[in-house]
């Protein structure tokens, strides 16, 4: 009985410190609201081995139903930007995923930290 009630100890403590990580308010970095126009890439693939186009679709699709989320390529200026999701849990290639290693214009929320770029999509549209 004793174990059981140290054990509960230890359940309870663990649920309201991850709870507490979790539902707590995230202080969000600052963001401007951007339009870019580039191709849906798969970031692993295009950073690691050059891969994009319709050629590598399917692989992109692939990767991104495994959890890795989307970029963003603007091949004008070589600027990739990670496709952020817009809330915690949420999936941040929703609305995506049909345009895998296609081009689109992405409006939506930029985010920059480290040289790193980042965007939460608001409306993504087929085509330049």
């Amino acid at each position: 009985m004793r174990f059981f009630s140290i054990f509960s100890v230890f359940a309870i403590g663990a649920v309201m410190f991850i709870s507490s990580a979790t539902a707590g308010d995230m202080k969000m970095n600052e963001s401007t609201d951007i339009s870019v126009t580039g191709r849906v890439v798969d970031p692993a693939c295009y950073i690691k081995a050059g891969m994009k186009g319709a050629d590598h679709r399917v692989c992109a699709q692939a990767c991104a139903k495994a959890g890795q989320a989307f970029g963003i390529l603007d091949e004008t200026n070589g600027v990739l930007y990670q496709v952020l999701a817009t809330g915690m849990m949420k999936d941040p290639n929703e609305g995506l995923m049909d345009h895998a290693e296609e081009i689109v214009t992405v409006e939506g929320k930029l985010f920059e930290k480290d040289g790193m770029k980042g965007i939460v999509p608001t409306k993504v549209k087929k085509g330049s």
